[in-house]
């Protein structure tokens, strides 16, 4: 099969329904956002003699939103089954939707101030937008509504949520409902020291919920390199029950590297220690370097030449240089990007005129072999797309 053609799925459960695709000559879609304006009232109500009147004074309004939630948090703790509670979630979500923004964010706080929670039979999923499809508690639910409904306020709350470490579910959506609207430097500054803390949270790293696993969607989504150690200490977790932990960091760290991956790798060249036991990883990781930026080509220059490279090491890098392979999945603040099979082409062109001038260069002659071998697939590449 033609390598730009191939397309390789692999369901992927730990953080949601995530495939791996080698990327060669495939387009995907964008981005969008939605939300909903805030408004100070319900709308008026229509009689059937089409005259209109006032809706019911606001204080009412929110008084009758509180019930609603408190009646459905009553329902659910009687729910014999996921579907039953499917069902009271959506009659409550329907009524949500047709209350106003400001109404939606007193009722939702009132209740979540009162600190009180129920199971929901239910998965945390996340949805189209980085909504979710479904959460595993009520206040989650809630949560994940009022990011819906009205992100000022849910972005206001987050902090209420993010200031003590209760559940790691609901720091995943206030983490998101923060990060939709708060954007400003001390913004970004504070959420990546709420995501080293998240990750780090000992807690949460022996229960690894999945609302915890798909929180690591906020590093990438901040370009949060500074937590590259950090994340570099759970991929090397090898103890038992730790092997969703490590894949988490290892994949939010890969998505680092395709993002902003200078520093990340300027960081794992100088660091050796960061991937010890792990330097097949790290040869995965070196080769996603576009050699087309002065930079990176420098380090990976420097990479390749390090004495310390192992057999097994450059195996690896020698397998899968340069690396197209991507995830698709669906995240709470990032959005799988398309990938321009053109310049795909062009950065295969680019990478094997290096491979034949490092072959030339002196320097590089304990590495022959192996870059006879890259050259020799690489090569291959080329010549198809040139078909």
């Amino acid at each position: 099969m033609s390598r730009r053609r191939a397309l390789a799925l692999i369901a992927f459960v730990i953080l949601g329904a995530a495939v791996v695709v080698l990327f060669r000559n495939i387009q995907l879609s964008g981005r969008k956002h939605h939300s909903r304006n805030s408004l100070d009232h319900a709308p008026a109500a229509v009689h059937s003699s089409g005259s209109t009147q006032p809706s019911a004074p606001r204080s009412q309004s929110v008084r009758a939103a509180k019930e609603e939630i408190a009646a459905t948090f009553a329902l659910l703790e009687k729910a014999k089954n996921a579907e039953e509670s499917r069902d009271i979630l959506a009659k409550l979500g329907n009524a949500l939707a047709g209350m106003s923004a400001d109404e939606v964010a007193n009722a939702s706080r009132h209740f979540l101030d009162e600190n009180r929670d129920t199971g929901t039979r239910l998965g945390f999923a996340v949805g189209d937008e980085g909504n979710l499809n479904s959460a595993p508690t009520f206040r989650t639910w809630l949560l994940d509504q009022l990011g819906r409904l009205n992100p000022e306020a849910a972005a206001d709350y987050a902090t209420t949520i993010l200031g003590s470490h209760g559940s790691a579910d609901e720091w995943a959506v206030a983490l998101r409902n923060y990060a939709r609207l708060r954007t400003e430097s001390a913004d970004e500054a504070y959420l990546q020291e709420k995501a080293r803390e998240l990750i780090n949270d000992p807690r949460w790293q022996r229960e690894q919920s999945v609302g915890w696993l798909e929180a690591f969607d906020v590093i990438v989504e901040m370009r949060a390199t500074t937590l590259t150690s950090d994340l570099t200490g759970l991929v090397r977790k090898t103890e038992p029950g730790a092997k969703a932990t490590a894949h988490a960091a290892f994949l939010t760290l890969d998505r680092l590297v395709i993002a902003d991956p200078l520093p990340v790798l300027t960081q794992l060249q100088g660091q050796p220690d960061l991937m010890a036991g792990r330097e097949a990883t790290r040869a995965n990781y070196f080769a996603r370097a576009d050699v087309r930026d002065p930079a990176q080509r420098a380090v990976l220059e420097s990479y390749l030449l390090d004495s310390a490279r192992s057999p097994e090491e450059m195996q690896t890098f020698c397998g899968v240089y340069p690396n197209a392979n991507f995830m698709i999945s669906k995240n709470l603040l990032t959005r799988s990007a398309g990938v321009d099979g053109t310049d795909l082409a062009a950065r295969d062109r680019a990478a094997l005129a290096l491979v034949e001038e490092w072959i030339l260069d002196p320097r590089f002659q304990s590495r022959k072999e192996e870059l006879e071998l890259i050259r020799r697939r690489l090569s291959e590449f080329v010549r198809q797309t040139q078909k």
